[in-house]
């Protein structure tokens, strides 16, 4: 097959091939293809006859091969795996040209029971229905069609000053890994799962006043430099200059770091005492800290695209989402930069 990963001119176009290289692989290795054997009998699924099956699990294995979070990887595959069990055998080996239209809203209607379930999942499908459009194997987004359903926004809403010394000092005393995480969120604008989980000595400058992360590193894919305001500084010096391996995660203070939901089941387990001594508010989470992060630097700039640069998000529209609990934002004031969002 003329699939040539190392003749590839860009990464993501190599991680394409490569993903793509697998599946017809596992698939020839499935039709009970030996690589010993000199007559090689492997006829090749051409994009006009590939099958409903075989489109999903294609573009699931492209996307797993992709520097995404693990949480959106998890929310394709399962999607994948549902709308393919879903269906029936006759659907899933017919061509993905002929799939019913219907047949995204009826998966839908499962989930309707809890709307941000439901809206998830459509979003979630939409992902693979939108590559399906792209490629002309279908004329529209068969589940975009599928209807919406109105969902509870929940806002990480932003902590005051006093709360957040308040919360901050209790934190330092009580679970210092945790800590040390919400004030960099906070400090740094980092990403407390996706990021700051996985820091290393390594990224680091020499005198630990920046941090360095790859386009692999981060959820925007991008190479990403942050400012270590002296503050936050001072409280990572003492634990950086003990590590001496610089592949060292921060807070494991081994090269491996610790499970995706560390921080989360820390945070759950503090919430109740924090939520009694009245340290913390209903819906404040520990994504509070990065959008309260995000309201100061507006509050001192008044600049949406700062603080779009400081948050590495890839659209402004994004930033908008994380000043939605700041009152003084209207549309007035975002006369300017409407055009740019295309709103």
């Amino acid at each position: 097959m003329k699939i040539n990963p190392n003749r590839a001119k860009s990464l993501k176009e190599k991680n394409r091939l490569l993903a793509k290289l697998l599946f017809e692989f596992k698939k020839a290795l499935d039709n009970n293809w030996n690589p010993n054997e000199t007559k090689i009998d492997v006829t090749p699924v051409y994009e006009s006859e590939i099958t409903v099956q075989e489109a999903f699990q294609q573009f699931e294995a492209h996307k797993l091969s992709s520097p995404y979070s693990i949480f959106y990887k998890r929310q394709l595959s399962s999607v994948s795996n549902q709308f393919l069990n879903f269906l029936s055998d006759k659907e899933k080996v017919s061509t993905i040209k002929n799939l019913n239209p219907f047949s995204a809203e009826r998966f839908l209607n499962q989930f309707k029971g809890t709307p941000t379930q439901y809206m998830n999942k459509r979003r979630a499908l939409g992902v693979f229905m939108a590559e399906f459009v792209r490629k002309k194997y279908i004329p529209v987004n068969y589940a975009k069609s599928a209807p919406r359903l109105k969902t509870k926004a929940t806002l990480h809403k932003t902590y005051t000053k006093e709360q957040l010394t308040a919360l901050l000092n209790h934190l330092k005393a009580t679970n210092y890994e945790l800590y040390l995480c919400c004030l960099i969120s906070y400090g740094c604008l980092l990403r407390p799962h996706h990021e700051i989980r996985f820091l290393k000595k390594k990224h680091f400058n020499q005198d630990y006043t920046q941090i360095s992360l790859s386009g692999f590193e981060n959820k925007s894919a991008r190479i990403r430099v942050v400012g270590v305001p002296e503050y936050v500084r001072k409280d990572l010096i003492e634990r950086l200059t003990k590590i001496s391996n610089p592949d060292a995660n921060i807070f494991s203070l081994t090269v491996e770091p610790y499970n995706e939901y560390y921080f989360s089941l820390n945070w759950t387990r503090a919430r109740p005492a924090l939520l009694a001594d009245g340290l913390l508010q209903p819906d404040q989470t520990i994504y509070s800290f990065r959008h309260t992060a995000a309201v100061d630097v507006y509050t001192r700039t008044k600049d949406l695209h700062i603080v779009q640069q400081l948050m590495g998000h890839s659209t402004m529209v994004v930033t908008l989402k994380y000043l939605r609990g700041l009152g003084e934002i209207n549309i007035e004031q975002l006369k300017d930069v409407l055009p740019m969002l295309e709103i």
